[in-house]
Protein backbone atom coordinates (compact mmCIF):
# COMPACT_ATOMS: atom_id res chain seq x y z
CA UNK A 1 0.00 0.00 0.00
CA UNK A 2 1.39 3.55 -0.33
CA UNK A 3 0.21 7.35 -0.53
CA UNK A 4 1.94 9.93 -3.17
CA UNK A 5 1.57 13.76 -2.57
CA UNK A 6 2.17 16.59 -4.88
CA UNK A 7 1.95 18.56 -8.36
CA UNK A 8 3.46 18.35 -11.54
CA UNK A 9 5.65 21.42 -12.54
CA UNK A 10 8.88 22.76 -12.26
CA UNK A 11 10.19 22.91 -8.60
CA UNK A 12 6.96 21.00 -7.66
CA UNK A 13 7.48 18.75 -4.56
CA UNK A 14 6.33 15.24 -4.56
CA UNK A 15 6.53 11.93 -2.49
CA UNK A 16 5.52 8.66 -2.31
CA UNK A 17 5.38 6.59 0.55
CA UNK A 18 4.75 2.90 0.72
CA UNK A 19 5.16 -0.22 2.68
CA UNK A 20 5.98 -3.91 1.19
CA UNK A 21 3.85 -6.27 2.74
CA UNK A 22 5.82 -8.94 1.57
CA UNK A 23 9.13 -8.12 3.34
CA UNK A 24 7.65 -7.84 6.52
CA UNK A 25 6.29 -4.07 5.89
CA UNK A 26 9.46 -2.52 4.67
CA UNK A 27 9.08 1.09 4.54
CA UNK A 28 9.90 3.21 1.47
CA UNK A 29 9.96 5.94 0.45
CA UNK A 30 10.45 7.89 -3.07
CA UNK A 31 10.53 11.91 -3.18
CA UNK A 32 11.83 15.13 -4.49
CA UNK A 33 11.80 17.93 -2.09
CA UNK A 34 12.62 21.97 -2.57
CA UNK A 35 12.09 23.95 0.58
CA UNK A 36 10.97 20.86 2.65
CA UNK A 37 12.67 20.49 6.08
CA UNK A 38 12.83 17.62 8.45
CA UNK A 39 12.65 18.55 11.75
CA UNK A 40 15.11 16.09 14.08
CA UNK A 41 14.07 12.90 14.53
CA UNK A 42 14.94 9.34 14.36
CA UNK A 43 13.92 5.68 13.25
CA UNK A 44 13.65 2.55 15.22
CA UNK A 45 15.41 0.93 11.83
CA UNK A 46 18.14 1.86 9.59
CA UNK A 47 18.20 4.28 6.57
CA UNK A 48 19.38 3.35 3.66
CA UNK A 49 19.16 6.26 0.80
CA UNK A 50 20.26 6.94 -2.54
CA UNK A 51 20.29 10.47 -3.68
CA UNK A 52 19.18 10.58 -7.57
CA UNK A 53 19.52 14.47 -7.96
CA UNK A 54 20.08 17.68 -6.30
CA UNK A 55 22.13 18.06 -2.82
CA UNK A 56 20.67 16.52 0.22
CA UNK A 57 21.70 17.71 3.88
CA UNK A 58 21.30 16.72 7.71
CA UNK A 59 22.20 17.90 10.96
CA UNK A 60 24.09 14.61 12.31
CA UNK A 61 26.17 13.77 15.26
CA UNK A 62 26.82 17.63 15.89
CA UNK A 63 27.38 18.83 11.99
CA UNK A 64 26.03 18.76 8.63
CA UNK A 65 26.55 15.56 6.51
CA UNK A 66 26.37 16.54 2.97
CA UNK A 67 25.40 14.59 0.22
CA UNK A 68 25.30 15.30 -3.53
CA UNK A 69 23.47 13.33 -6.52
CA UNK A 70 25.30 9.51 -6.81
CA UNK A 71 25.85 9.15 -3.19
CA UNK A 72 24.61 6.76 -0.24
CA UNK A 73 23.04 8.08 3.05
CA UNK A 74 23.36 5.71 5.78
CA UNK A 75 22.30 6.30 9.33
CA UNK A 76 21.62 3.61 11.85
CA UNK A 77 18.73 3.09 14.11
CA UNK A 78 17.69 5.79 16.85
CA UNK A 79 20.59 8.15 15.75
CA UNK A 80 18.99 11.04 15.44
CA UNK A 81 18.93 13.84 12.28
CA UNK A 82 17.42 16.23 10.34
CA UNK A 83 17.04 16.56 6.43
CA UNK A 84 16.85 19.62 4.10
CA UNK A 85 18.22 20.89 0.77
CA UNK A 86 21.95 22.49 0.57
CA UNK A 87 22.63 25.59 -0.32
CA UNK A 88 19.48 26.80 -2.28
CA UNK A 89 19.36 22.97 -4.09
CA UNK A 90 16.70 20.40 -3.65
CA UNK A 91 16.89 16.78 -3.90
CA UNK A 92 15.26 13.89 -5.12
CA UNK A 93 15.90 10.14 -3.38
CA UNK A 94 14.82 6.96 -2.65
CA UNK A 95 14.99 5.58 0.84
CA UNK A 96 14.88 2.43 2.21
CA UNK A 97 13.62 1.70 5.81
CA UNK A 98 14.77 -1.92 6.80
CA UNK A 99 14.66 -2.81 10.49
CA UNK A 100 17.69 -4.47 12.42
CA UNK A 101 16.08 -8.31 11.93
CA UNK A 102 16.44 -7.41 8.26
CA UNK A 103 19.95 -6.61 8.56
CA UNK A 104 20.93 -9.94 11.22
CA UNK A 105 19.32 -11.96 8.71
CA UNK A 106 22.74 -10.94 6.57
CA UNK A 107 25.20 -12.17 9.82
CA UNK A 108 26.73 -15.00 10.53
CA UNK A 109 25.14 -16.74 13.80
CA UNK A 110 27.36 -16.24 17.27
CA UNK A 111 27.46 -19.25 18.92
CA UNK A 112 23.66 -19.96 18.90
CA UNK A 113 23.40 -16.36 19.87
CA UNK A 114 21.56 -13.25 17.91
CA UNK A 115 24.11 -11.32 16.43
CA UNK A 116 24.69 -7.39 17.69
CA UNK A 117 23.19 -5.31 15.03
CA UNK A 118 25.88 -3.68 12.62
CA UNK A 119 26.49 -0.23 12.57
CA UNK A 120 27.47 2.25 9.76
CA UNK A 121 30.57 4.22 9.82
CA UNK A 122 29.60 7.08 7.78
CA UNK A 123 26.21 8.70 7.07
CA UNK A 124 27.50 9.61 3.89
CA UNK A 125 29.37 7.19 1.74
CA UNK A 126 30.25 7.62 -2.20
CA UNK A 127 29.20 4.08 -3.28
CA UNK A 128 28.32 4.07 -6.81
CA UNK A 129 27.79 0.45 -7.21
CA UNK A 130 25.65 0.24 -3.69
CA UNK A 131 24.06 3.11 -5.08
CA UNK A 132 22.90 1.36 -8.44
CA UNK A 133 21.78 -1.52 -6.52
CA UNK A 134 19.89 0.31 -4.23
CA UNK A 135 17.80 2.53 -6.91
CA UNK A 136 17.26 -0.67 -8.91
CA UNK A 137 16.04 -2.57 -6.46
CA UNK A 138 13.66 0.18 -5.08
CA UNK A 139 12.35 0.87 -8.30
CA UNK A 140 11.29 -3.05 -8.90
CA UNK A 141 9.45 -2.84 -5.31
CA UNK A 142 7.61 0.09 -7.08
CA UNK A 143 5.47 -3.13 -8.09
CA UNK A 144 4.21 -6.13 -7.45
CA UNK A 145 6.62 -9.25 -7.61
CA UNK A 146 7.81 -12.53 -6.83
CA UNK A 147 8.13 -12.89 -2.54
CA UNK A 148 11.31 -14.57 -3.28
CA UNK A 149 12.96 -12.79 -5.96
CA UNK A 150 12.34 -9.88 -4.00
CA UNK A 151 13.48 -10.67 -0.71
CA UNK A 152 16.89 -12.39 -2.24
CA UNK A 153 17.16 -8.78 -3.86
CA UNK A 154 16.23 -7.06 -0.33
CA UNK A 155 19.37 -9.42 1.13
CA UNK A 156 21.73 -8.73 -1.55
CA UNK A 157 21.67 -5.25 -1.21
CA UNK A 158 21.86 -5.23 2.91
CA UNK A 159 24.54 -7.54 2.76
CA UNK A 160 26.83 -5.48 0.09
CA UNK A 161 25.93 -2.59 2.43
CA UNK A 162 27.08 -4.25 5.73
CA UNK A 163 30.20 -5.76 3.40
CA UNK A 164 31.35 -2.15 2.24
CA UNK A 165 30.30 0.00 5.24
CA UNK A 166 30.66 -1.76 8.71
CA UNK A 167 33.02 -3.88 10.42
CA UNK A 168 30.99 -6.75 9.92
CA UNK A 169 31.60 -9.78 7.54
CA UNK A 170 27.97 -10.81 6.03
CA UNK A 171 27.54 -15.17 6.25
CA UNK A 172 29.48 -17.42 4.00
CA UNK A 173 27.96 -20.07 2.85
CA UNK A 174 29.60 -22.21 5.00
CA UNK A 175 29.17 -25.98 4.84
CA UNK A 176 27.34 -28.03 2.27
CA UNK A 177 23.92 -28.31 3.01
CA UNK A 178 22.35 -30.92 0.58
CA UNK A 179 19.33 -31.79 2.86
CA UNK A 180 18.45 -28.39 3.06
CA UNK A 181 18.62 -27.47 -0.50
CA UNK A 182 16.95 -30.67 -1.71
CA UNK A 183 13.89 -30.09 0.52
CA UNK A 184 13.57 -26.71 -0.62
CA UNK A 185 13.76 -27.73 -4.55
CA UNK A 186 10.97 -30.34 -3.57
CA UNK A 187 8.77 -27.43 -1.85
CA UNK A 188 8.89 -25.27 -4.75
CA UNK A 189 8.65 -27.81 -7.25
CA UNK A 190 5.40 -29.05 -5.13
CA UNK A 191 4.19 -25.00 -4.86
CA UNK A 192 5.75 -23.73 -8.38
CA UNK A 193 2.77 -21.86 -9.28
CA UNK A 194 2.29 -19.94 -5.81
CA UNK A 195 4.32 -16.90 -4.37
CA UNK A 196 6.07 -18.78 -2.12
CA UNK A 197 8.65 -16.48 0.00
CA UNK A 198 12.48 -16.67 1.35
CA UNK A 199 11.39 -16.72 4.60
CA UNK A 200 8.58 -19.59 4.55
CA UNK A 201 11.25 -21.52 2.28
CA UNK A 202 13.66 -20.64 4.53
CA UNK A 203 11.75 -21.67 7.79
CA UNK A 204 10.74 -25.01 6.17
CA UNK A 205 14.15 -26.14 5.93
CA UNK A 206 15.68 -24.88 9.36
CA UNK A 207 18.39 -22.40 7.65
CA UNK A 208 18.17 -18.96 7.77
CA UNK A 209 17.14 -17.11 4.64
CA UNK A 210 20.25 -15.83 3.85
CA UNK A 211 22.37 -18.73 4.08
CA UNK A 212 19.68 -20.81 2.15
CA UNK A 213 19.54 -18.60 -0.65
CA UNK A 214 23.37 -18.47 -0.75
CA UNK A 215 23.95 -22.67 -0.42
CA UNK A 216 20.68 -23.07 -2.65
CA UNK A 217 22.82 -21.10 -5.10
CA UNK A 218 25.94 -22.32 -5.33
CA UNK A 219 24.89 -26.29 -5.17
CA UNK A 220 22.19 -25.88 -7.69
CA UNK A 221 23.89 -22.94 -10.14
CA UNK A 222 20.81 -20.43 -9.45
CA UNK A 223 19.39 -18.29 -7.06
CA UNK A 224 15.87 -19.74 -5.68
CA UNK A 225 13.62 -17.75 -7.82
CA UNK A 226 15.77 -17.97 -10.33
CA UNK A 227 15.14 -22.05 -10.38
CA UNK A 228 11.40 -21.18 -9.76
CA UNK A 229 11.58 -19.18 -13.43
CA UNK A 230 13.48 -22.25 -14.88
CA UNK A 231 11.19 -24.59 -13.68
CA UNK A 232 7.75 -22.78 -14.51
CA UNK A 233 8.95 -22.25 -18.13
CA UNK A 234 10.07 -26.28 -18.28
CA UNK A 235 6.36 -27.17 -16.75
CA UNK A 236 5.30 -24.41 -19.54
CA UNK A 237 6.78 -25.94 -22.45
CA UNK A 238 5.02 -28.95 -21.53
CA UNK A 239 1.55 -27.87 -21.47
CA UNK A 240 2.14 -25.61 -24.79
CA UNK A 241 3.23 -29.11 -26.78
CA UNK A 242 -0.14 -30.53 -25.06
CA UNK A 243 -1.96 -27.98 -26.46
CA UNK A 244 -3.20 -25.53 -23.81
CA UNK A 245 -3.74 -22.02 -24.68
CA UNK A 246 -0.86 -19.37 -23.80
CA UNK A 247 -2.42 -17.29 -21.17
CA UNK A 248 -4.22 -20.44 -19.49
CA UNK A 249 -0.75 -21.52 -19.20
CA UNK A 250 0.58 -18.67 -17.39
CA UNK A 251 -1.57 -18.58 -14.80
CA UNK A 252 -1.55 -22.53 -14.54
CA UNK A 253 2.75 -22.25 -13.88
CA UNK A 254 2.74 -19.27 -11.42
CA UNK A 255 3.10 -16.17 -14.14
CA UNK A 256 0.88 -12.85 -13.33
CA UNK A 257 -0.20 -13.26 -17.18
CA UNK A 258 0.59 -13.96 -20.66
CA UNK A 259 3.12 -11.38 -20.97
CA UNK A 260 4.74 -12.40 -17.87
CA UNK A 261 4.90 -15.75 -19.33
CA UNK A 262 6.16 -14.07 -22.48
CA UNK A 263 8.83 -11.96 -21.33
CA UNK A 264 10.65 -14.70 -19.52
CA UNK A 265 9.93 -17.89 -21.42
CA UNK A 266 11.92 -16.01 -24.61
CA UNK A 267 14.76 -14.98 -21.89
CA UNK A 268 15.02 -19.00 -21.94
CA UNK A 269 14.12 -20.50 -24.96
CA UNK A 270 14.74 -17.94 -27.81
CA UNK A 271 10.80 -17.78 -29.00
CA UNK A 272 7.66 -16.78 -27.90
CA UNK A 273 5.38 -19.66 -26.49
CA UNK A 274 3.07 -19.10 -29.69
CA UNK A 275 5.70 -19.42 -31.77
CA UNK A 276 7.25 -22.21 -29.78
CA UNK A 277 3.72 -24.03 -30.06
CA UNK A 278 3.70 -23.37 -33.45
CA UNK A 279 6.95 -25.41 -34.26
CA UNK A 280 5.52 -27.94 -31.93
CA UNK A 281 2.74 -28.90 -33.87
CA UNK A 282 5.01 -28.88 -37.22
Amino acid sequence: MGAEAGAAGPGAERARYWRADDLGGLELLRATYTSHRFAPHSHPGYVIAVIEAGVHAFAFRGSTAVAPAGSVVLVNPDERHTGHGYAGHGWSYRVLYPDAERLRQVLPDTRGRRPDVPRFRSPVVRDLALGAHVAALHAALEEPGASLEREWRLLEVLASAVARHTDRAPSSPGGREPAAVRRARDLLDAHLADNVGLDRLAAEVGLSPFHLARVFRRDVGLAPHEYVLQQRVGRAKGLLRAGAAPAQVAVEVGFYDQSHLNRHFKRRVGVTPVQYQQGARL
